[in-house]
């Protein structure tokens, strides 16, 4: 199962500027909401920990068995053979084991992707309607004044004023040099925050909606980072080797081969694909 598929998956419970809810009860209504999601992938994740440590186990036993039958296969007894074969047995099962355990894992990852999805669109509904937009007052008037306020933003960590004032930045001059870049910004935002699903459909909109943009390159490197902490090593490697292919900058060419050799040595129980 592979994580291409993957939906943006931002979660935003609470005025992004300073502003109000139209009423308490809209308010209560997103924080129940927003413990709820909590709650769901509190005991998703924790089922993810103890599929990994199983993984894990699965795999230095495997190790173990492999040791023991390169030291029986240097001896010369005449129960070798029998061994050997109890050996086999042994690393069959374990190999369907860990077949087994890897496909949970892939399965309760694409599981989390999907609450975070749709509780993401449930949540943007409630925060439309209760009124949860930018104050004007915040957003400046002057168009390079406000992509330098937005970027400010993203350097102080001030993530959630940061999206809000690209995503108005992008509402406002979609044709804008920039605007690539601002889309940018906004899936690293949600990088920063170690939301690697959430950021992965941001950086995609750099290509799809911003194909041209000088931006392409670092969203697709982006991406291989987002789709390497997501354990699907697969992705990433295609991600970091389709930047590659389009001769990035020196500086950005040895951080995606530094990557690259990162993915490339992963163990074999972190990657799920």
């Amino acid at each position: 199962m592979r994580l291409r598929s993957i939906l943006p998956l931002s979660l935003l419970v609470g005025v992004l500027l300073p502003g109000c809810w139209t009423s308490a009860a809209e308010g209560e209504q997103l924080r129940t909401a927003a413990q709820a999601r909590d709650s769901r992938l509190e005991r998703l994740e924790g089922q993810n920990r103890q599929n990994r440590q199983e993984l894990d186990a699965k795999v230095a036993e495997l190790q173990q068995v492999l040791d023991k039958a390169t030291q029986l296969l240097t001896r010369d007894s005449a129960d070798v053979g029998a061994q050997v074969e109890q050996m086999r047995e042994q690393i069959s099962k374990l190999e369907g084991q860990l077949a087994e355990l890897k496909h949970k894992t892939e399965v309760l990852t694409h599981e989390m992707a999907t609450q975070r999805a749709e509780t993401d669109q449930k949540l943007a509904s409630l925060r439309t309607g209760a009124g949860g937009t930018l104050d004007p007052s915040q957003v400046p008037k002057d168009k390079g004044a406000h992509y330098q306020t937005a970027y400010q933003a993203y350097e102080q960590g001030q993530h959630e004023k940061s999206r809000a004032l690209f995503r108005e930045f992008l509402t406002r001059y979609p044709e804008d040099p920039k605007a690539g870049n601002a889309q940018y910004w906004i899936g690293a935002s949600y990088l920063q925050q170690n939301k690697p699903a959430t950021a992965l459909g941001e950086y995609r909109k750099v290509i799809s909606e911003h194909g041209k943009s000088t931006a392409v390159n670092v969203a697709l490197y982006g991406m291989a980072d987002a789709f390497y902490r997501l354990h699907a090593c697969t992705d990433a490697k295609s991600a970091v080797q389709a930047l590659l292919k389009r001769k990035p900058s020196k500086a950005l060419k040895t951080r995606s081969n530094q990557l690259l050799d990162r993915i490339k040595s992963a163990p074999r129980s972190y990657c799920t694909s």
